[in-house]
């Protein structure tokens, strides 16, 4: 009876825990917030784009030898088209005002349809770009982080001067 329940609970650690991510993810570092209605705004003007929703949530509270500290601050913007197109736009503000970027379209346990990989991903650049030079954020330029896992790298589909600019601004 005892090596039963300790083979239940080593199985249990085994099968807890085991969720994979799928999907893309830009992120870097930026020096401040942007105008985050502006940035909606912008999302809204886009072709490509039929709705867009924002939302803030509480992020973490990092203890710290000092004590616990205030909760992150977490800002989102999803967009679609109600098709292929399924980005999320995030900000994250830390109790130091350290502020991170990122965009992703990624799913738990399952790998979402490479369509919406490809059709999503030249939203992102598109704004990331916009980021850069309309929003003041210059420092995403050369800094940014790109994972692909899981689903073919769209960067396969871009022209090969968009293809630079992609890679130009990610660190792989």
């Amino acid at each position: 009876m005892k090596l039963l329940s300790c083979i239940l609970a080593l199985a249990s650690l085994f099968v807890s825990g085991c969720d994979y991510i799928y999907g893309v993810s830009r992120g870097a570092y930026t020096h401040t917030l942007p105008d985050l209605p502006a940035v909606k705004a912008r999302i809204e003007s886009y072709p490509e784009v039929k709705k867009v929703k924002y939302w803030e949530a509480e992020g973490s509270r990092p203890i710290t030898f000092t004590g616990i500290k205030k909760a992150d601050e977490v800002y989102y913007l999803t967009y679609t088209d109600e098709n292929n197109v399924h980005g999320t736009l995030m900000f994250e503000r830390d109790y130091k005002g350290e502020v991170s970027y990122s965009q992703y379209l990624i799913e738990l346990n399952r790998k979402p349809p490479q369509a919406w990989i490809d059709a999503t991903w030249p939203v992102m650049l598109k704004l990331e770009n916009d980021l850069i030079e309309d929003f003041g954020l210059s420092e995403i330029r050369g800094k940014v982080r790109m994972t692909v896992t899981g689903v073919e790298n769209p960067d396969r589909l871009l022209p090969i001067t968009n293809k630079a600019q992609s890679r130009s601004s990610t660190n792989r």
